[in-house]
């Protein structure tokens, strides 16, 4: 590659990034890819097997459409009834959705493999444990397999853009995030069309839920739900503290994550992207339990400086249901300081109940979002006017704030 052409690299985490801040962004265009060799098709791909997207794969006698229409039948079974094994019955048919997904990315080898482990399951009776049994076999199957893809993937021969970002590790793990978005979290969205299908905007959220899963829905739902049907990519550029853990950071920078600086976000921006901040921070994502909704301050309002200098609307987000996911009522400041953690958060079930600790609750969730706030009647200059960005920032949290107040009010249970 000629290195006169080739793209700036991402900036390093610097003075500039305010550590209570987290910004979030889409795909860089064609023009910020690059490549590093020429990649062989991917072992977890239906290229490989030369099955189109689209196609049917085999797996138990029948295909992987056999799959989307149990799990269709079971989930209008369970709409039809009122007790507890309606939640049950949505949720084997969402975890067949999950497999069948995984399917289409599967070699015929790993097809053939997984027919044999469904032999005798009988697809539709899910009260009967050997359904689970052979579900949760299936599914430790697929996990291994992926991880075993990543593994190989460190050779080096793979494509990303001039972040890190992977697509063909992002379209690895979108069906997870799907089960969760949808059969998990059940999650509700309003207000999808205030986000440009194409053009800059930057989307600011509430934080919160110990672990960052908010973005991850925020961008599962512009992908997956936008009325464009475009599947714009929003990638969420995190704090300095995660690029200090040695498999974290690659991991995060595979899957569209990018260092939180201000300077990241304008340069996206302008190349009309769409990008995500949450301002609240760690303030947010670590708040205790006895603190859920009510915002913490939003910084020093770098968001909002970002904005005004790439004349990017800003469109408030308020994300209801992730405050109870892991119930944090207390913090072990000790304990994190030890580590090197920013809060090491005590809930309910971590860390007395080891990894299973880290299973998020299954809530309700909605997501909402707002009308957008033009910036392009300020002049770029006025971003280093401290009241207009602090008086842009407070109607962003106050606008966020309501509309959380709102749809809490609204909110018959949490699950």
């Amino acid at each position: 590659m000629d290195k006169r052409n080739a793209p700036s690299p991402p900036l390093k985490p610097s003075v500039f990034l305010e550590e209570e801040e987290e910004i979030v962004v889409t795909t860089p265009p064609p023009s910020l890819q690059r490549a590093r060799t020429p990649a062989p098709p991917p072992f977890w791909s239906d290229r490989q097997n030369d099955h189109a997207p689209d196609d049917d794969v085999p797996i138990s006698g029948a295909s992987a459409s056999s799959l989307y229409e149990n799990e269709l039948e079971l989930r209008n079974l369970a709409e039809q009834t009122n007790t507890n094994v309606d939640a049950m019955g949505k949720l084997a048919a969402g975890t067949l959705k999950l497999i069948a997904d995984n399917m289409r990315q599967m070699t015929d080898q790993q097809i053939e493999r997984v027919n044999e482990m469904l032999r005798g399951v009988d697809l539709k009776d899910y009260l009967d444990p050997a359904f689970w049994e052979g579900i949760g076999i299936i599914l430790r199957y697929q996990v291994d397999e992926q991880v075993a893809f990543i593994k190989r993937r460190m050779s080096g021969q793979y494509v990303t853009d001039a972040y890190g970002m992977d697509r063909e590790i992002i379209d690895l793990v979108r069906p997870s995030l799907m089960f969760l978005y949808r059969t998990w979290w059940r999650v509700s969205v309003e207000g999808l069309e205030h986000v440009p299908a194409e053009g800059r905007a930057l989307l600011v959220g509430n934080h919160s839920g110990v672990l960052p899963w908010d973005g991850a829905m925020i961008a599962t739902a512009v992908a997956e739900e936008h009325p464009a049907q475009n599947q714009r990519l929003v990638r969420s550029m995190h704090l300095h503290w995660f690029s200090t853990l040695p498999f974290v950071s690659p991991a995060l920078a595979a899957l569209g994550q990018v260092p939180g600086l201000p300077e990241n976000a304008i340069r996206l921006l302008e190349q009309d992207e769409l990008v995500s901040v949450f301002p609240e921070g760690l303030k947010g994502v670590g708040k205790l339990f006895k603190d859920r909704y009510k915002l913490a301050r939003f910084g020093r309002g770098g968001f909002v400086q970002a904005a005004i200098r790439a004349q990017a609307p800003i469109v408030p987000v308020a994300v209801v249901g992730a405050e109870e996911i892991y119930p944090m009522f207390a913090n072990a400041e000790n304990i994190a300081k030890l580590l090197g953690m920013p809060y090491f958060p005590l809930t309910p079930f971590f860390p007395w109940l080891g990894p299973l600790g880290f299973i998020p609750l299954p809530t309700r969730w909605s997501i909402t979002f707002c009308e957008p706030l033009r910036t392009d009647m300020y002049d770029p200059a006025e971003a280093d006017d401290p009241l207009t960005v602090l008086g842009l920032s407070e109607l962003v949290r106050t606008t966020i704030q309501e509309t959380i107040d709102r749809r809490l009010e609204e909110r018959s249970s949490i699950f």
